[in-house]
């Protein structure tokens, strides 16, 4: 049956009322989140590492309004973690607890790598960093930097220095002392840092740079000595404690650090939420006591500077690993 003309004048008047609420469906979206998220975290339960992590998913999940699962997968110092989450969608719900290894050793490192840390993963902010301490067993007879550097000179090829393994950050640290203080050190690589401290403590070795927090307890038991910090200041943990630089030494400003990530390349509005939640979690009062506790502080590069903070990092670790002639394939 043929539409009247008044039907059809009826209709016409009535479209631009209803258009403007059809195209508002067509173009809204569901809010970001929807569900929970995971973060991933490349270490056990129980150490600095997952504590860090449980921190800011509680905090991430309070400013999205979604809760945050934590999900630990350790193994081969975070390696299996990063090649888990570089197979993961980019789709904004899976969250990666990236180390300095994960993005930027292991690529100078590895001939081969199950994952590409600059394209599988999508910066969202760095998040908390940890010093590094010179450590040295009270047989040594010196008892600062410079006495330490003497005594290695005299004696070449007798003082050795341990580490977590090959080409973990306590090797490329401690390698970057050897490096200035000469003499010829010997690297003895242990499976993991409580090895290696042990070791340190029987005199098996004679020092090591390693993160506060392995240390801090037996050095304030006078089981180990604390000759200096990579910082640019001394830390309130060790005040009696000199920087590198306080020795002459510049450039050992190099604390380990933990960046968070988003697996893929999720949606740019996607991103900028992301990240606003862990700025927004590194920057949370309570925060940086929590991490006191565990001898780590926040680290705050906003995402913006994020290429230039990696690009940083990679031209200096390219040149110490190097310099250390590490392959671990």
């Amino acid at each position: 049956m043929p539409m009247s003309r008044r039907a059809a004048l009826a209709g016409l008047a009535a479209a631009p009322l209803l258009s403007p609420s059809i195209l508002q469906a067509q173009g809204s979206a569901a809010p970001w989140p929807t569900r929970p998220l995971r973060l991933v975290i490349p270490f056990p339960p129980g150490g600095a590492s997952d504590l860090l992590g449980r921190l800011m998913a509680e905090r991430i999940g309070a400013f999205l309004g979604q809760p945050v699962v934590v999900e630990n997968r350790g193994g081969a110092g975070g390696l299996v973690a990063a090649e888990y989450c570089a197979r993961q969608p980019g789709d904004g719900y899976t969250l990666f607890q990236g180390t300095q290894a994960t993005q930027v050793f292991n690529k100078h490192l590895y001939h081969r790598l199950n994952y590409d840390p600059d394209r599988d993963f999508t910066p969202l902010g760095t998040i908390a960093s940890v010093a590094y301490v010179l450590s040295v067993n009270p047989q040594v007879p010196a008892s600062n930097v410079a006495e330490l550097i003497a005594h290695a000179r005299a004696h070449p090829g007798r003082v050795n220095y341990g580490s977590s393994g090959m080409g973990s950050g306590m090797h490329l640290a401690t390698h970057i002392f050897a490096q200035i203080a000469g003499g010829d050190m010997v690297h003895v690589p242990y499976r993991g840092a409580g090895p290696a401290v042990t070791a340190l403590v029987a005199g098996e070795i004679q020092l090591m740079v390693d993160l506060v927090p392995n240390c801090l307890p037996l050095v304030r038991a006078g089981s180990l000595k604390a000759f200096a910090v990579g910082l640019p200041e001394r830390t309130p943990l060790l005040p009696e404690t000199p920087t590198f630089g306080e020795f002459g030494i510049a450039d050992f400003d190099i604390p380990s650090w933990f960046m968070m990530v988003a697996t893929g390349s999720p949606p740019p509005e996607v991103t900028v939420r992301l990240a606003a939640a862990v700025d927004a979690a590194v920057t949370d009062a309570t925060f940086a006591d929590r991490l006191a506790a565990v001898a780590a502080a926040p680290m705050r590069t906003p995402r913006a500077q994020l290429p230039a903070f990696l690009a940083q990092e990679n031209a200096r670790w390219t040149q110490i690993v190097r310099s250390a002639n590490v392959k671990l394939d």
